[in-house]
């Protein structure tokens, strides 16, 4: 283990200086849920000429103890401007910086308007730099110290406590000041086994209750990083993503490397949204607050609700994050996974998924909590969305899934098949279609007595045959049309919606011709897209609007 006398630190330290000796290294924070740099740390390193590099171990008590250690704070900070001006004159992407300060920067000076003085001078905004305090700062004089902190609130800065877990009275600090972020020390977990695990996913669940986020520091292997993201903690720091860098190298790195630079406009957009509880048993409530409902039996397992988190920017939607409640249920529908469910609406006109367009867009209208039934692939099930963060031009939605399970719900299917008789009884006449491979598979029910004979035929002869034998001649032609499925398709395409209707004089038994609603609807089942052909009765009152259109707004119709 590397030794250096004391004295030598405190005979070199202003020369190191002076010459740059010191530095501030860089280590990126990472978004979990985007993968993309949020921020960045800065971190001290001292590069003598003849000792080599000096762990900060080595100097930093070294420093504090001799009530020197304001000095490499703020010469820190000045690192950070350089760079941070650096980044902007290059047209880099900028993110905020993290420093640390020691307790002993307070004694020192007025540190709010030291730091306040060197921004002003580089011309680098509060809201670029958060500022680390570890619990040990804040052990004496609550008062003061609250004072302190509200005051760097006020002036725009964050403020972080670092190394929560290293001490003995965290939650004691917790208690008594307002963080905006809690950084969590892996190194006091040695191991990820299960008693780490549960430790950790008490820290993440108990910090979104009180309402501050959390950053994992430390983090070094894939399996910390899948279970940190797993029970929602937000940001990720560590040897995984990379080493403390220089300025030259992160400044290269950030123009290099494959990780992008989060967009400093969505910031409060992704906050936001870090404030789902991935563990809650009730995860739609995202915002905390002091009735937040705090649930110990959601430690460590992730929430028994399905949950995803699902962004919608113009027409492409993209999940961020689904549990396995949610993953398990979306293949009771016919998706093996979420990237499945991104390709089909991706290569699928809007109306293909028009009820569930209809949802999210309410959903997004509205901000409140939206569950509606769907139907796909011989599936029932309800969906939940709620819009929980929002920029100006894409929307995240929490959603949940929940299929409905004929073995634990006898009483409601057997409610369901008796009422679906019933709504089949409102129609005259239903004939499921083919269209792609021009037929009619079969007519599903009809009780006009209209000749089955049309089943047997080639889907195209069977509607001009239909329109001969069983439309009032005056709308045969537009009825033709109404049925030519090639327009059909298109027309639905187009106007986003899954069903085409107008009214047609449809002949009786008794060969009278009732005005009646004719529609034709799309719908998908396991061997691809259908239409249905159906025939309504309309009542007194719907006739009467009816023949108005057909006569007064004829150009509404086909």
């Amino acid at each position: 283990m590397q030794h250096i006398d004391e004295q030598y630190i405190i005979d070199n330290f202003d020369d190191a200086l002076e010459k740059g000796y010191i530095r501030a290294y860089y280590q990126p924070v990472i978004r979990t849920l985007t993968e993309q740099i949020c921020s960045v740390e800065a971190l001290a390193r001292w590069q003598d000429p003849q000792m080599g590099l000096l762990s900060p171990y080595l100097f930093i008590s070294v420093l504090e103890k001799r009530r020197l250690i304001h000095k490499l704070d703020l010469m820190i900070l000045e690192n950070i401007c350089y760079t941070y001006n650096e980044m902007r004159e290059k047209g880099l992407p900028l993110h905020p910086f993290s420093i640390n300060l020691s307790r002993l920067d307070f004694n020192e000076m007025d540190m709010l308007t030291a730091i306040s003085d060197i921004l002003k001078k580089y011309n680098v905004p509060p809201t670029a730099i958060h500022i680390e305090i570890t619990e040990s700062v804040m052990l004496d004089n609550t008062a003061y110290f609250r004072r302190i902190f509200d005051s760097f609130h006020e002036a725009g800065f964050a403020i972080f406590m670092d190394d929560f877990g290293s001490g003995y009275s965290s939650l004691n600090v917790l208690k008594d000041y307002s963080f905006d972020v809690l950084k969590i020390d892996m190194r006091f977990l040695s191991d990820i086994g299960m008693r780490s695990k549960k430790i950790l996913s008490s820290v993440v669940n108990m910090a979104k209750a009180i309402g501050i986020h959390t950053l994992a520091e430390g983090v070094e292997t894939k399996e910390q990083i899948t279970f940190l993201r797993t029970i929602g903690c937000e940001m990720l720091q560590g040897y995984y993503y990379s080493k403390p860098m220089s300025s030259e190298m992160y400044i290269e790195y950030l123009a290099k490397a494959d990780i992008s630079v989060e967009n400093r406009n969505e910031s409060e957009y992704w906050d936001t949204i870090g404030q789902v509880n991935f563990l809650s048993p009730d995860p739609f409530n995202v915002i905390s607050s002091d009735d937040f409902p705090i649930d110990d039996t959601s430690v460590l397992r992730e929430s028994p609700t399905s949950l995803a988190l699902v962004e919608v920017c113009g027409n492409k939607v993209k999940f961020q994050y689904a549990n396995r409640a949610y993953l398990e249920e979306v293949k009771k529908v016919g998706y093996n996974n979420t990237g499945e469910i991104e390709a089909a609406i991706a290569n699928m006109p809007k109306v293909y998924f028009q009820n569930m367009s209809e949802q999210i867009e309410q959903s997004l209208k509205t901000g409140k909590l939206i569950k509606k039934d769907h139907y796909a692939n011989n599936v029932y099930f309800t969906y939940s969305t709620k819009c929980i963060a929002k920029t100006e031009n894409k929307y995240m939605l929490a959603a949940s899934i929940k299929s409905f399970d004929p073995t634990r719900n006898a009483n409601r299917e057997q409610l369901f098949e008796k009422y679906s008789h019933v709504l089949i009884d409102t129609y005259d006449h239903i004939t499921v279609i083919d269209h792609a491979k021009n037929r009619i598979i079969t007519r599903l029910y009809s009780k006009i007595g209209i000749n089955s004979e049309y089943i047997t035929m080639p889907l195209d002869k069977a509607r001009l045959l239909f329109a001969q034998n069983e439309v009032l001649e005056d709308e045969r032609e537009r009825f033709i049309k109404f049925t030519d499925f090639d327009f059909v398709k298109k027309h639905i395409e187009i106007t986003e919606n899954p069903i085409l209707q107008e009214p047609f004089h449809i002949r009786n038994q008794d060969g009278e011709f009732i005005l009646r609603d004719v529609r034709i609807i799309w719908t998908t089942v396991e061997d691809g897209e259908k239409f249905l052909f159906i025939i309504q009765s309309m009542s007194p009152s719907a006739c009467e609007m009816a023949k108005k259109v057909m006569t007064e707004y004829s150009d509404l119709l086909l």
